[in-house]
């Protein structure tokens, strides 16, 4: 006569093991995983001392991996997140109070262009200004649509020429606007700065012009004066 086969009994740490460890993953880390990797311990080694009394040693190991893996999943993450909002805290504020934040923002979410001409010659402005490794400007641009200046704000408020350049200066020591200087350029003797908004002479305080949707604004260090200044086409989609 065959003998029916001996049903063991799991111990029961092993299956509390498997289950805290399950949740260290999936929501906990290390408050259910240091548990989970204790029971599966002793589960193991009650079941080793159960000469074959007690199953589920398969449980207790996989409990305990399952934990050590989630605590070291969650502690990274949290170490991660603490460390970028750590390095964003060092982007203060623009000198126009314009803040440095972890994500792009979509409330307010429009484009203006910047076109910057010395002497009759166009003047890349930098595609990064704005934009740090783990922050992003209110204001700020973007690689593949140069020349566009990317407002994105979470409160509608009046943003102007003065607070885009006050941005690009946190990025890039010497940057102004003024009577005498243009981003990077200081305007030599017998030189003077024309601004155009849309087509026409701008002939207020450069700093002043406010930046709405589609706006197009170009800065001209003269002599000469290109009258009209050259057109500018934004990025389909922009």
């Amino acid at each position: 006569m065959i003998e029916p086969p001996v049903v063991k009994p799991n111990e029961g740490l092993a299956t509390a093991s498997l289950v805290i460890g399950i949740t260290s993953i999936t929501c906990c880390g290390p408050v259910t995983g240091i548990p989970a990797i204790v029971m599966g311990v002793v589960a193991r080694n009650r079941i080793t001392w159960s000469a074959g009394a007690l199953g589920g040693g398969g449980m207790a190991i996989a409990g305990a991996i399952l934990g050590i893996v989630g605590s070291a999943i969650w502690t990274f993450g949290i170490v991660a997140v603490v460390l970028v909002y750590s390095l964003n805290a060092s982007h203060s504020a623009a000198g126009s109070g314009i803040p440095c934040d972890l994500l792009e923002h979509t409330v307010y979410h429009y484009h203006a262009a910047l076109q910057i001409i010395d002497e009759g010659n166009p003047v890349a402005i930098p595609t990064d200004v704005g934009r740090t490794a783990t922050c992003y400007y209110w204001l700020h641009m973007h690689t593949a649509s140069p020349g566009v200046i990317h407002i994105e704000s979470p409160e509608l408020r009046v943003f102007t020429l003065a607070d885009f350049f006050d941005v690009w200066a946190k990025s890039s020591s010497g940057t102004r606007l003024d009577s005498r200087h243009v981003g990077t350029i200081t305007l030599t003797t017998g030189q003077t700065l024309v601004a155009f908004v849309d087509g026409q002479r701008y002939d207020g305080d450069p700093r002043g012009i406010e930046l709405v949707s589609h706006r197009v604004i170009q800065l001209e260090v003269s002599p000469p004066t290109v009258d009209p200044p050259p057109p500018f086409t934004f990025p389909t989609g922009l």
